[in-house]
């Protein structure tokens, strides 16, 4: 059942919505309707997890039947915010996967759309304006698709789970500026959508089901109702469109079929069959099917097998011929588009070669290396010519899916460890636009390096993946200490350390039958490579954890980041590492100590070597029955304790008594007992303070002696009904925190009222990370689909952290050697209620204008072109 919304409501929705919220008709609309709202609201609502609470589409339907519609959608929009978020996405770095219906690209205007979890990123790069806006779903479905018309003013995109919608989104108003609002969602389908494609001429909107839902949709998608319905026998893989929009092929297992498309002009209010025809495949009609475009405007279409072959079909959809290259090498032919200059093929063996299609076979023109090769480190690739220059023995990524047009040179190819490029072909002859890297796979871990280092640029990120590399990344604005190491392949990422040599890690793979990727994809697999890292306090030094129990040891004070030795330490996932020179103490005649924990519950201690980089054996730890889930170290009184903290509901402190050259002894001081399993346990520096998650989703806040000093709720009750805390974060001030929740939600809590500041969605896949950058203006969070997001936080939220912290090294400076019952320790400092904090915040401010919308079935907001956010929210009564 679709639902629609006229355009003409919806720009005048958009107007009123651009007004100032405090205008005296926004006031009368809001004093006239509220109580009708009240009448009708229930007290149960969903979170949109980003900027603003909307009803449930029950709700919204319900609302409907009784008011009328031009009415309630102003209404909504007008509506005042009570309950506000402080965060809002910046940026978002790698993708969910790597495939021709996740990739949508305008080449008038150079916009790039690709999908990233439940958010969908349009880029632009056109010119000098560099432009990223945001598509956000609070559902927690996964987009698994996403078009445009060529207009470029519009986008569809399709999503798994049940009941899935096709959302229709507004990209660009009649002056070409950035809109980004869900106009309509339509929704005909059972389960996950994997294509969706606008006609050439932009009259038709196709959607297509995965293998179980068996369903071909045909969309007046202005309109918003379907025109016909057709039943798929068989997965399929790719959809082309002929030239005059007249019919469409679908490709799958064993299957070549071409559908009429109706058009929304024939005046068909109803469902209708859609009519088809299969191809004749003659001797390949067992062949399974991956890829397939249309050459010219007499219907010539050319296919790609699994097997790698081109077969060749006439206007008559009759197969004539086929191609191979079997004598030529062991390349095989992948996927293809068509260019104004003839026919891209995507071979195994990582080059796209380009084919004439003038005459009645394929005659070969030019055939483009990949500018990128397995296991390079982007900080050396610095000038042009380094694009074109491999090793002999280099290793290029097949590339996975070609996004081009008949009418651009321009054309994207998304390569196997999810790499994204942007190429011209013009003047018969290649040119590099631009490049996406990002880990393949789950991004496990993200730490700050620290900012007091020389070694990297202050903002400096970094990320462990299960592709068995660690990735230093830097968000921030260009400076001049960025600008020495930037590359000209991707600046944002600086280095990357391969600790595997398998380059199967690198590389997805690839699935051949399409039926839309799974939300449980992510949860049920076993984490692998980078589980966790540390990085010295100087910054000269890196530990990084795996899951096959190994601990490599990294030198930062070299460019080229030489591995200095290999630990065998666990025998399986090392779950947490920490230095002992994080800890606050002045002491400086005891050796630097680096402890592991593991999933196998033992806590191992290393002592470093004098006057060496080399760490040895020193202790086990056997105190607990369950994995390690967090091990830190913290100075008390002048003297070195380690604690630690497992699944097993206990948290241990352990002091360190003596140490010699051979051997270091840890003894028991106290053991704590915790009411809910442990998810993770973080330690705030200068407050003396540890902060204990768990799976009750609360957050307990206990000194450095052991005593419980203040317990707040981790999460918003009104979204986190279920779910887990697993990893905490919190600012340096200690005021605020992260919860990374196993519900596809990460909260950020005020440590001191429990109060929930903002709920960041669109992830679409268990987040496994968070941080706060070094200048609290960000919070970055990793998931398990690769991808990486960046929220930007409310600038007075920011200044509140760094407020806070200012204060709190003075506190720290004026201390002295009194005890702590005179003067207060660190954990009292933080527990007493600053006049500064007992103020309200106020509403949220941002720098900037936002170009990140989120929806919610027929819901949605938008950003305020003047800077400032509209924050929106229906009425709630209790």
């Amino acid at each position: 059942m679709s639902e629609t919304i006229s355009n003409s409501d919806l720009d005048a929705i958009l107007t009123s919505a651009s007004s100032s919220p405090s205008s005296t008709t926004t006031t009368a609309l809001f004093n006239s309707l509220s109580s009708d709202f009240r009448k009708t609201t229930p007290k149960s609502y969903r979170n949109s997890g980003c900027d603003c609470w909307v009803p449930s589409s029950s709700h919204f339907k319900q609302i409907q039947h009784d008011e009328n519609d031009d009415e309630i959608e102003s209404a909504e929009i007008r509506m005042k915010n009570e309950t506000t978020s402080y965060a809002r996405l910046k940026n978002v770095v790698g993708r969910s996967g790597v495939t021709v219906n996740g990739i949508a690209l305008h080449h008038a205007s150079d916009t790039l759309l690709q999908v990233a979890g439940s958010s969908i990123i349009v880029s632009s790069a056109a010119g000098h304006d560099k432009f990223e806006g945001h598509l956000i779903s609070q559902t927690k479905q996964q987009f698994t698709c996403v078009a445009v018309t060529a207009c470029g003013r519009y986008a569809a995109t399709g999503e798994t789970g049940h009941q899935p919608a096709v959302r229709l989104w507004q990209l660009r108003d009649d002056q070409g500026n950035f809109v980004g609002r869900l106009v309509r969602s339509m929704q005909a389908h059972t389960v996950s959508i994997t294509i969706v494609r606008f006609t050439p001429d932009d009259s038709t909107l196709i959607s297509i089901g995965c293998q179980h839902d068996a369903q071909i949709i045909t969309w007046d998608w202005r309109n918003g109702h379907d025109l016909g319905i057709g039943k798929l026998m068989s997965p399929v893989n790719a959809l082309t469109i002929s030239f005059d929009s007249s019919m469409c092929v679908t490709v799958g297992s064993k299957s070549v079929k071409y559908w009429f498309l109706p058009l929304a002009s024939d005046g068909l209010n109803k469902r209708t069959g859609l009519t088809s025809r299969s191809a004749i495949l003659a001797d390949k009609r067992n062949v399974n099917f991956v890829d397939a475009s249309f050459c010219d405007a007499t219907n010539r279409m050319v296919a790609v097998t699994s097997s790698g072959e081109l077969l060749e079909f006439n206007g008559n959809k009759k197969y004539v011929k086929c191609y191979s290259w079997k004598e030529s090498g062991d390349f095989k032919a992948i996927c293809i588009a068509k260019i104004p200059e003839g026919l891209l093929v995507g071979c195994s063996d990582g080059l796209v070669r380009l084919f004439c299609l003038i005459g009645e076979d394929l005659d070969f023109l030019a055939d483009l290396a990949p500018p990128t090769h397995l296991f390079q480190d982007p900080s050396n690739v610095y000038e042009t010519q380094q694009l074109q220059n491999h090793p002999e023995d280099a290793i290029f990524p097949e590339p996975r899916c070609l996004v081009a047009s008949s009418s651009s040179p321009t054309f994207v190819v998304g390569y196997a460890d999810r790499s994204l490029i942007e190429f011209a072909r013009e003047n018969k002859s290649w040119s590099f636009r631009r490049a996406s890297l990002g880990h393949t796979g789950s991004v496990n871990c993200i730490e700050p390096f620290p900012s007091s280092s020389p070694c990297l640029p202050a903002g400096t990120l970094i990320t462990g993946g299960s592709d068995g590399t660690i990735r230093f990344w830097n968000f921030g604005a260009e400076s001049e200490d960025k600008k020495e190491i930037a590359n000209i392949l991707c600046p944002s990422l600086l280095k990357v350390v391969y600790l595997d040599e398998n380059p199967d890690l690198l590389l997805d793979k690839r699935n051949l039958e399409s039926v839309g990727p799974s939300n449980e994809d992510h949860q049920t697999a076993s984490p692998s490579g980078v589980l966790c890292t540390r990085v010295t306090h100087d910054g000269r030094m890196m530990i990084a954890g795996t899951a096959t129990g190994m601990l490599y040891l990294i030198d930062l004070s070299f460019s080229d980041t030489p591995i200095i030795d290999v630990i065998n330490a666990h025998d399986n996932d090392v779950t947490s590492i920490d230095f002992s020179d994080h800890a606050t103490t002045s002491s400086h005649d005891q050796p630097m100590f680096l402890s592991s924990g593991g999933r196998d519950r033992f806590v191992h201690v290393f002592r470093r070597v004098p006057y060496s980089s080399q760490f040895v054996h020193c202790a086990v730890l056997d105190g607990h029955q369950a994995a390690i889930k967090s091990i830190k170290f913290a100075s008390n009184n002048g003297q070195l304790h380690l604690y630690t903290a497992a699944t097993d509901r206990s948290l241990i402190i352990w002091k360190l008594n003596s140490f010699s050259d051979q051997h270091s002894e840890f003894t028991r001081v106290q053991q704590l007992s915790v009411t809910s399993s442990i998810g993770d346990m973080t330690f705030i520096k200068y407050v003396d303070m540890f902060v204990v998650g768990g799976h009750d989703r609360m957050l307990r806040q206990i000194d450095i002696n052991g005593k419980p000093v203040r317990e707040v709720k981790g999460t918003d009750d009104d979204v986190a009904h279920s779910g887990k805390i697993h990893k905490i974060a919190i600012d340096h001030s200690g005021s605020y925190a992260i919860s990374v929740c196993s519900d596809k939600y990460v909260y950020v809590v005020d440590l001191r009222t429990g109060g929930c500041l903002a709920v960041l969605c669109g992830f679409g896949a268990p987040p496994t990370d968070a941080t706060f950058t070094d200048d609290f203006k960000n919070v970055v969070v990793t998931t398990s689909n690769g991808a990486i997001f960046v929220w930007q936080l409310a600038k007075n939220l920011t200044e509140r952290m760094i407020s806070a912290q200012v204060r709190l090294m003075e506190e720290v400076t004026m201390r002295t050697s009194t005890p702590d019952s005179l003067l207060g320790s660190g954990s009292e400092t933080i527990s007493g209620d600053s006049s500064s904090f007992a103020r309200p915040l106020g509403a949220p401010e941002f720098s900037g204008s936002s170009a990140s919308l989120y929806s919610d079935d027929d819901d949605s907001t938008r950003f305020s072109s003047s800077g400032k956010f509209l924050f929106f929210k229906m009425c709630r009564t209790d």
